[in-house]
């Protein structure tokens, strides 16, 4: 499944996360969630193996780097309310408080806190170096 849209979502005081909706049928089985800088990951195992090979085989973390990187990962199951449990050290790290907005990454989702993605969102909207805006490069595509 690729995941699309953001949502607005909130952690309950026990850490707990609802998932989207339009996700719940692609985590049933249980996923991954990891720290992924700025924001946690939300994945299916078979994407959270293929990632994990890919991140081992991409030379840009040593041995130890790994292992700290591993260190947040968690595996987990919804519950009946489609909760899912986000680790204390996890929400720290990546500063996970009460509202966070969920965004769909093609082949997994990320989960920011609400002000961090509201502001790589304004940032999005705003010119690049070259003036140009994300409606200008829609503009010159030529398969539109």
């Amino acid at each position: 499944m690729d995941f699309y849209d953001s949502f607005e979502h909130t952690i309950d005081s026990k850490g707990r996360l609802v998932l989207p909706a339009s996700y719940r049928a692609a985590f049933a089985e249980g996923g991954f969630v990891t720290y992924l800088g700025n924001s946690a990951g939300l994945f299916t195992s078979g994407e959270w193996e293929r990632y994990r090979r890919r991140l081992e085989a991409s030379g840009e973390f040593d041995r130890a780097q790994l292992q700290y990187l591993f260190s947040f990962v968690t595996p987990f199951q919804p519950d009946a309310q489609n909760r899912i449990g986000l680790s204390v050290r996890l929400r720290e790290k990546v500063g996970l408080d009460r509202d966070v907005t969920v965004v769909g990454s093609g082949n997994y989702a990320a989960v920011y806190a609400r002000d961090v993605w509201n502001s790589l969102e304004a940032r999005m909207e705003e010119p690049d170096d070259d003036g140009a805006t994300i409606v200008d490069r829609f503009a010159r595509l030529e398969f539109l």
